[in-house]
């Protein structure tokens, strides 16, 4: 196991993709999981994803609640070991506006939550936490990964999962 363990930030889409069972994605998502419940890797998030990632989509379609759901949102959270959970603060405020108004001078668009994503990972890197890489499922936000200062990807092991 390398010294410091490989910093990665998730975006929201992830969580949302792991709680929807995303049968092509889940593998990835959970081998991510636990190589960072051994703290082999560190995972990251800003703490709007636990407000984007309310409900699944089998709720959202029959508009029902599920508490099955409902707990395996919370066990996201629930171990800051395996998940940390960013604070939302003045400083990413400033850098997720800017990120937006650049966006609108290259003639692109910039959703406010995947700004505040964006720059939470950027703030990560500014205060030493070194995040290399920010996963994602949204192929739009690769295009910002100079100014986030890592690599915009989607998830992935180097090993595939065992079955």
């Amino acid at each position: 196991m390398p010294d410091t363990p490989k910093a990665i930030y998730w975006d929201s889409c992830n969580f949302l993709s792991y709680v929807n069972e995303m049968p092509e994605r889940v593998p990835v998502l959970e081998a991510l999981l636990e190589t960072s419940a051994r703290g082999e890797i560190e995972l990251y998030t800003s703490t709007i994803s636990q407000v984007e990632v309310a409900f699944g989509a089998s709720e959202q379609q029959q508009r029902v609640l599920d508490p099955d759901v409902e707990h395996s949102i919370d066990s996201l959270w629930a171990d800051p070991k395996t998940v940390t959970v960013v604070e939302f603060h003045p400083h990413i405020v400033q850098a997720a506006r800017g990120m937006m108004r650049y966006a609108i001078a290259q003639g692109w668009s910039l959703k406010p939550m995947d700004a505040i994503h964006l720059a939470t990972a950027q703030w990560l890197r500014s205060v030493g936490v070194g995040v290399e890489e920010f996963h994602t499922y949204d192929g739009r936000l690769h295009r910002y990964g100079d100014i986030v200062g890592c690599q915009i990807r989607e998830p992935y092991t180097r090993q595939p999962p065992l079955l």
